[in-house]
């Protein structure tokens, strides 16, 4: 009897053993079957495309990523950006593409699409997504208004650096030619402050500035424009046409004034309608001074809001006199308003590129003038008029 019971127990010993040895080995039969290995996939580099200055998109093909995996099964899917043969915008397109296996492991990679309009054209007037150039014309630079300010050298030919005979400043600030140079392609006007007052004409000037005219005279029909960036002090950054009334006669003998731009890098005024001057293309139309009562007066123009301050980065302002009834004012290539001057706008007149002072923004406490060169400085990378001419 318990012969017997001892061979049971060994005999359940023995089927234990084999129970528990086969319920360790399952588990690892399982894990080994488990896929942990991630699938690849690598884009392509960084696209790069530009575009004339009247697209806004450009068509990008490109070879689409796929990825792999060491078990079939594999899915890759788009899920950001657009996909190849399609229409991409202006700016930067993230492209991101995700592989997943079967057994849900993942990896994903990116490329950016960067489309950028072409720069400024040297044949034409900077124009933004609308031509606006009539059928059957062309455009031609009118030479000796247009400086590209590529020399070191002022070019006195096209340019006169102050006229004492006709303008000195507007007081406190006094048109000084040691405030102009030009250098690294650019033309320079740099506020200071004056040594000492000067007394001239009974005013007293504590301040310098700029008065840049052209020699040659501007037409109806012409496109004007420049590519400016701002100083930042309390005086002005500016690019207008004014006529010399002296040159007229009879009811010609008149004021006509059309300002492009005139701007300051810091507002010291306190009327409510200086406080976007620093942020603003402003443009005006001006008629004064006349000879005859039937000749109009006044002041009609208009503004338009900047991104940014105006002395933060180059910007493109620019009119184009169509008629002595219509001027279309345009910033970086779009047209931003039309004004209808105040009087007929048919007297040839001159460029101006002044740094002046405004009786409505006050010198400030400190002077003003307590930047760097850079910040007391208006650049002008170059200005450029245009006429149309039969193709």
């Amino acid at each position: 009897m318990l012969e017997n019971k001892a061979n049971f127990l060994v005999i359940l010993s023995i089927c234990t053993l084999f129970i528990h040895c086969s319920s360790n080995d399952e588990p690892n039969d399982i894990k080994e079957s488990i896929d942990i290995t991630p699938p690849t996939i690598q884009c392509i580099s960084n696209i790069e495309s530009s575009v004339d200055t009247f697209t806004n998109e450009a068509i990008i093909t490109y070879a689409t990523p796929i990825g792999t995996d060491n078990n079939e099964g594999s899915i890759t899917t788009q899920t950001a950006g657009i996909e190849s043969g399609e229409k991409f915008p202006i700016g930067t397109t993230t492209n991101i593409f995700l592989v997943t296996d079967a057994a849900g492991n993942s990896a994903e990679c990116s490329f950016d699409v960067i489309v950028t309009k072409e720069a400024p054209s040297t044949n034409m007037p900077y124009f933004v997504g609308v031509n606006p150039t009539p059928a059957e014309k062309k455009w031609t630079k009118v030479e000796n208004l247009s400086d590209e300010f590529n020399s070191n050298i002022f070019d006195e030919v096209k340019w006169k650096n102050t006229n004492p005979t006709q303008w000195i400043g507007r007081a406190p600030g006094l048109f000084k030619k040691n405030t102009v140079s030009q250098a690294d392609g650019a033309l320079r006007l740099t506020a200071d402050i004056l040594h000492t007052p000067e007394f001239v004409n009974g005013m007293t000037f504590t301040h310098a500035g700029s008065n840049i005219t052209s020699n040659a005279s501007a037409k109806v029909g012409q496109y004007f424009e420049c590519r400016m960036k701002a100083n930042k002090t309390f005086m002005s950054s500016t690019f207008w046409l004014i006529n010399v009334k002296n040159e007229g006669s009879n009811c010609d003998k008149r004021t006509t004034e059309l300002d492009i731009q005139e701007c300051v890098g810091q507002i010291t005024g306190t009327d409510s309608w200086t406080k976007d001057k620093d942020r603003k293309m402003n443009s005006n139309t001006h008629s004064r001074n006349t000879s005859c009562v039937e000749t109009p007066t006044g002041s009609a123009g208009n503004d338009m809001l900047l991104d940014t301050k105006a002395s933060d980065d180059y910007h493109i302002y620019a009119a184009w006199w169509k008629s002595s009834t219509e001027i279309e004012f345009y910033l970086d290539g779009t047209k931003a308003y039309t004004v209808t001057p105040p009087a007929h706008f048919n007297l040839e007149m001159y460029l101006r590129l002044v740094v002046e002072t405004y009786n409505w923004n006050p010198v400030p406490a400190d002077g003003g003038m307590t930047g760097s060169v850079e910040d007391r400085t208006t650049y002008y990378d170059w200005v450029r008029t245009w006429k149309l001419e039969d193709l």
